[in-house]
């Protein structure tokens, strides 16, 4: 088994590392490839993998280098963690959004949308790539929003693209909070279907032999309250973990729905009065600033991170290091449920493992075109991928899902043909406030503040939403 970690100095990185090591199949001569543009996050993230507990048991190399192409020849798996443009023109997007009454984010977003143009390039050009030195590996991106960029690469080359998002196992946690404790749980046996960061976990999914939806019919009442969290938790992951949790409480108290994932922007999609606001006039774009103080504010964390990170890279780690849940630390564990974890695993062995990712349709969910990206509930192992079921959307959210994933795919579309027209219907798509004024100042507005970013013929869309 040979693996590409491109933007390979990203820490979560490690934890995958650990897991994959461990597997049977890097019993057989393996290697794993790093690929940064920082030669030196690349090398620190090389030492800390060849000091793993995992490692001394592999029969494993590790390389690393800044030119992809060099390490792409014989890869079996290439996976992808970059954020295009860097922060500055991210919180800018934001920025926009909130100033137009809507929700930003990395992936579920007018936002996310930007995001995407930023990065589609990128990940066609790695795409192009491994058709040349790789044409059977398969593709796992991790860079937001992974929808899109699934439905650029699986609708435009003959590389198999799925998008993966760390969500994936949000609902090991999200289910067991909600029913009392703070804890993971493998216990699940879940089907799933509809966007990244807003599908719905669906009736045939279950607790152990039971159904699922029965258990939490017993469980979740008005008086319901959300579990002492542990340890584990920093204060911010507390507020956030227990703002999210009860959210996915009150969706399912009002709907009869879980979602399966409690990602932020994907519950802002349902909750739509609470998160989007109409607004009467156009802003004043000009008074507009940046929040430079938490760009610092996140620099300094990040550069926090990495000395720590190449602290341990310089320091004897015991097994006891290793494996104790440290809330500055936890890119130590092994992170075996992590879902490109599972998938490498999974292509290096004949048994199939269940995954959700976002990848076309293939007439798995009932009501969508083959070639529109969703996510869904699979199998996968080394004999290629298939639907784990034939899903349905719940009818209350068919609308809002359509639309969303018809806006997805179609800004792959747009990323791969570099048509304005079609980035306009893409635009067009996103069922919030649709060809209203705000909406068509907010593209507007995303669209000429990225122009140099998106090329020319992409920020000719601009045109499309005059007023």
């Amino acid at each position: 088994m040979h693996v590409v970690f491109v933007g390979g100095g990203a820490h979560r990185y490690l934890g995958v590392a650990r897991s994959i090591l461990n597997d049977q199949a890097f019993e057989h001569p393996s290697s794993i490839r790093i690929c940064d543009l920082d030669a030196h996050r690349a090398q620190v993230m090389a030492t800390m993998i060849q000091k793993t507990p995992e490692f001394a048991k592999a029969n494993c190399t590790v390389q690393w280098d800044t030119d992809l192409a060099k390490l792409l020849p014989g890869a079996d798996v290439v996976c992808v963690v970059i954020m295009a443009g860097g922060p500055v023109p991210f919180q800018r997007d934001m920025t926009i959004c909130r100033a137009h009454g809507f929700v930003g984010s990395d992936q579920l977003s007018a936002s996310g949308a930007m995001l995407a143009l930023r990065g589609g390039p990128i990940l066609m050009n790695i795409a192009k790539q491994m058709q040349e030195h790789c044409p059977d590996a398969w593709l796992l991106d991790f860079a937001n929003p992974v929808a899109v960029l699934s439905a650029a690469v699986n609708n435009h080359t003959d590389i198999r693209c799925l998008g993966v998002c760390a969500g994936y196992t949000n609902h090991q946690w999200d289910i067991t909070r909600l029913l009392g404790e703070d804890a993971a749980s493998n216990d699940y046996t879940i089907d799933s279907a509809g966007v990244n960061h807003l599908s719905f976990i669906l009736e045939s999914s279950k607790v152990g032999n039971e159904p699922l939806y029965d258990v939490l019919k017993r469980k979740i009442d008005d008086n319901w309250s959300m579990p002492a969290l542990s340890s584990r938790w920093n204060e911010s992951a507390r507020n956030n973990i227990t703002r999210n949790v009860t959210r996915l409480k009150n969706i399912y108290q009002r709907f009869g729905h879980l979602v399966f994932s409690s990602e932020p922007d994907g519950l802002a999609h349902v909750e739509l009065a609470e998160h989007f606001h109409p607004i009467m006039q156009k802003p004043e774009l000009s008074q507009l600033t940046v929040d430079h103080a938490s760009l610092e504010k996140n620099k300094t964390l990040r550069r926090q991170a990495d000395n720590k990170f190449e602290a341990d890279s310089q320091t004897e780690l015991t097994q006891t290091d290793w494996d104790t849940p440290n809330p500055e630390r936890l890119y130590r564990l092994r992170d075996d449920d992590n879902v490109m974890s599972l998938i490498i695993t999974a292509i290096g062995s004949d048994h199939p493992k269940r995954i959700a990712t976002s990848y076309l349709n293939h007439g798995a969910v009932d009501g969508f075109t083959d070639r529109t990206v969703l996510e869904y509930t699979q199998h996968i192992s080394r004999h290629g991928i298939k639907p784990a079921g034939q899903y349905q959307i719940p009818p209350v959210f068919q609308g809002l899902i359509s639309g969303l994933a018809t806006h997805q795919t179609l800004l792959g579309d747009a990323i791969a043909t570099r048509d304005p027209k079609v980035l306009f219907e893409a635009c067009f798509n996103y069922p919030i406030f649709t060809d209203m004024p705000q909406s068509r100042w907010l593209w507007k507005s995303l669209i000429e503040h990225n122009a140099q970013a998106i090329g020319e013929e992409l920020a000719e869309a601009a045109n499309y939403f005059a007023d």
